[in-house]
C-alpha cells in the first residue's frame, strides 16, 4: 500500500512538472484584473469567481478656472462625477459575464468576454474577443442601444510588461445635441485604443491607455483630441486599487470609441482625477 501511494505521488509530481514544461502552459498573467483603467484586458479570473466594481471620475479639470477657484474646489474634488457600479461572473475558465451601470446617461453596458487563446512559449500572444449592448436610459435620448464588438489582443515582455490593442466596432456611438434632446453621433464607429502596463514591484503596476482621435469625427464637433489615461493600479489579495489622470471620463464601449464624451469633443491638455476599486469574491484566480 505504502509503495503504492509514493508510486502515485511521483506520478503526479512527474504529471505536474511535464505540464508546467509544456511550450503550451499558460504564462502567468500580470496582476491586472479584467480591465486596465477603462479598457478591458484579455485576462479573466478563475471559474465561479464575482466580481464588484466602482469607478468614479470627477467632472472637473484639475486645470479648470483661476488658481483661486482651483483652490475652492479643492482641484476638482468638490465638482460632480460620472459614477458606475458594475458586477461580473466567469461563467467558466474562458467565459465571463459583466454588467456595468453609469449615472453618464444612466448608460447601462451589458457583455461577455471569451479567452480564445493564452499566451504561452509557443504561443506568442493572448486573445479574447468581447461582444454586448449598451442601453441609455437617460431622459430625452434617442438611439438608445448600441451594439459592440471587441478584440483584445495583448503580449507580455519579461513578466514584467504587458502591451495591449483593442480594435472596437460600436454602432450609434457619442451624442449630439438637437434641441432638448440628444442622439447618437455615428451610426457606425471604430477605433482601436491601446494600453501598456509595467509592473514596477509585485502588486503594483504603471497603467496607461490611448484612443486615438475618431477620424470620421464631424467638422461640426470643432477639432477633438485623442483620449488618454495614465494612472496605478495596487493588486491586495481579492482587490484592486486604481488611481488616475485622464482626459476622458468614459467607461463603456460607446463612449470611449470616439474622440467625444457626453457631445463635447476631447481637449488632450484636460485632467480629471479618477479612481477604481474592485473585490472579487469566491475562488482565487491564478489566472488573474
Amino acid at each position: 500500500m505504502t509503495k503504492r501511494l509514493v508510486a502515485a505521488v511521483f506520478l503526479f509530481s512527474a504529471l505536474t512538472l511535464a505540464a508546467q514544461d509544456s511550450p503550451y502552459a499558460p504564462t502567468r498573467p500580470l496582476p491586472l484584473g479584467d480591465t486596465l483603467l477603462s479598457l478591458p484586458t484579455s485576462h479573466i479570473p478563475s471559474e465561479g469567481t464575482w466580481e464588484v466594481k466602482f469607478t468614479h471620475r470627477f467632472n472637473q479639470s484639475l486645470d479648470q478656472g483661476s488658481f483661486s477657484d482651483r483652490v475652492h474646489s479643492l482641484w476638482g474634488l468638490d465638482s460632480n462625477a460620472d459614477v458606475g457600479i458594475g458586477f461580473s461572473y466567469a461563467m467558466t475558465r474562458d467565459l465571463q459575464a459583466t454588467f456595468l451601470r453609469s449615472n453618464a446617461s444612466d448608460d447601462i453596458e451589458s457583455s461577455l468576454k471569451y479567452v480564445v487563446v493564452q499566451e504561452a512559449p509557443a504561443i506568442p500572444f493572448s486573445l479574447a474577443v468581447r461582444g454586448g449592448m449598451d442601453w441609455r436610459t437617460e431622459r430625452d435620448i434617442t438611439n438608445r442601444t448600441s451594439f459592440f464588438a471587441q478584440a483584445i489582443v495583448s503580449r507580455q515582455f519579461g513578466g514584467r510588461a504587458e502591451v495591449f490593442a483593442i480594435p472596437t466596432y460600436v454602432t450609434n456611438a457619442g451624442q449630439q445635441v438637437s434641441g432638448s434632446t440628444s442622439g447618437a453621433l455615428f451610426k457606425h464607429a471604430f477605433n482601436v485604443p491601446v494600453g501598456a502596463a509595467l509592473m514596477v514591484r509585485p502588486g503594483l503596476s504603471v497603467v496607461v491607455e490611448l484612443t486615438a482621435k475618431n477620424r470620421d469625427l464631424p467638422s461640426s464637433m470643432n477639432g477633438g483630441d485623442f483620449g488618454w489615461a495614465l494612472g496605478l493600479k495596487r493588486a491586495i489579495g481579492g482587490h484592486y486599487f486604481e488611481i488616475l489622470l485622464t482626459n476622458s471620463n468614459a467607461t463603456h464601449a460607446d463612449q470611449y470609441v470616439t474622440s467625444t464624451y457626453q457631445g463635447t469633443p476631447l481637449n488632450k491638455s484636460d485632467i480629471h482625477l479618477g479612481f477604481n476599486i474592485e473585490r472579487r469574491f469566491g475562488k482565487r484566480a491564478p489566472r488573474d
